[in-house]
């Protein structure tokens, strides 16, 4: 089993899915990238330990029985985190969980030293109880909540994809994995109970700290940066070195978009085609002339696939679609091209 240390991060990565493991990798590198040799110790949770062979992290492996056990009762797979995060209390003094879909944008030991000023610290704070009055969630459990647990309107709701506590919250994580097994059944298909869960068990906290400028959590364009991250592995490989923590720098801490003349050119050319097909000849300009580097262009492949998921039902000649108007000939041949990479044709 690990040492037990002062102070680390914790991941937690299973099922398989090589994005999964490039998204942990990446946000690794980045943390020992920005940390300048002074990153605290990084502790994996994984089905698949042969993955950081060779990487400088302590790893503790799971198997099929501790993870079946870990989405409790009701089969929650987001479960598993808070029952890592409770475990990862064990081996150190302050345990941050960071998820995988992020990277650094300065030093990790930010974030401890943002624990100095708060009793526990976020990625970001969502908004107020209250203001998700009429959602399934607030009728769902709005009622539970207030007469079980004695939660007000005005409770702060927070993204865990960064989650710490400056002492030990050992009693907090048991208390969130028993709301979890309440509140899960009642909203089976929202999937956000795990982070909810949070909010209530540790709203007596106060204000967290936010990671808001250290970490970049990019949920929200997941594919975008799926494809820069892919490359950057295809570019480097999978084996660590000092080489592949400096490579960090390469890739963009933004998420691209066409040069301005590009932009105003689309807005130009996109005045006469209709409303409704905006979108998709905004993603396939997009796609077509995201060409600037390796990353943009792997950027572009993601607008080019957000193109593809739209236009399923609208096979036939490119030429033929409305919002293909926006596109030069030498445009619409890149993004056939795209397409019939991603797809196999169009």
């Amino acid at each position: 089993m690990p040492e037990y240390v002062a102070r680390q991060l914790v991941y937690l990565v299973y099922g398989g899915k090589p994005e999964y493991h490039q998204e942990a990798k990446f946000s690794i590198l980045s943390a020992l990238h920005r940390a300048r040799g002074e990153c605290p110790r990084i502790l994996i949770y994984t089905d698949e330990p042969a993955q950081f062979n060779g990487w400088p992290v302590e790893v503790i492996g799971l198997d099929l029985a501790t993870l079946t056990a870990w989405t409790g009762p009701a089969s929650y797979f987001h479960r598993r985190k808070a029952a890592a995060i409770l475990d990862s209390f064990s081996y150190a003094d302050q345990s941050i969980f960071i998820d995988t879909d992020t990277f650094f944008l300065d030093s990790p030991i930010k974030l401890f030293d943002a624990l100095t000023e708060s009793s526990w610290l976020v990625d970001e704070i969502e908004g107020v109880w209250k203001e998700y009055e009429g959602d399934d969630l607030h009728k769902a459990l709005s009622p539970y909540l207030a007469d079980h647990h004695g939660v007000d309107q005005q409770m702060l709701l927070i993204n865990s994809g960064v989650l710490g506590f400056r002492e030990d919250a050992s009693h907090l994580m048991s208390e969130t994995l028993t709301l979890i097994d309440v509140m899960h059944p009642a909203v089976p298909k929202i999937h956000i109970i795990e982070q909810f869960a949070v909010s209530v068990a540790a709203r007596h906290l106060g204000r967290p700290a936010q990671a808001r400028g250290i970490v970049k959590h990019y949920f929200s364009g997941k594919a975008y940066w799926r494809q820069m991250i892919a490359f950057f592995f295809q570019r480097h490989g999978q084996m660590f070195s000092s080489q592949i923590v400096d490579a960090v720098r390469e890739l963009p801490t933004a998420k691209p978009r066409p040069a301005w003349w590009q932009r105003l050119d689309f807005r130009f050319r996109s005045l006469f085609v209709p409303s409704r097909y905006r979108s998709q000849a905004k993603l396939a300009y997009y796609a077509a002339v995201m060409r600037a580097n390796p990353y943009v262009e792997a950027c572009g492949y993601a607008y080019a696939e957000e193109l593809r998921r739209k236009i399923t039902t609208q096979r036939g000649n490119l030429n033929d679609q409305p919002w293909s108007k926006v596109l030069s000939g030498c445009n619409r041949q890149r993004l056939i091209q795209m397409l019939g990479a991603l797809e196999g044709e169009f």
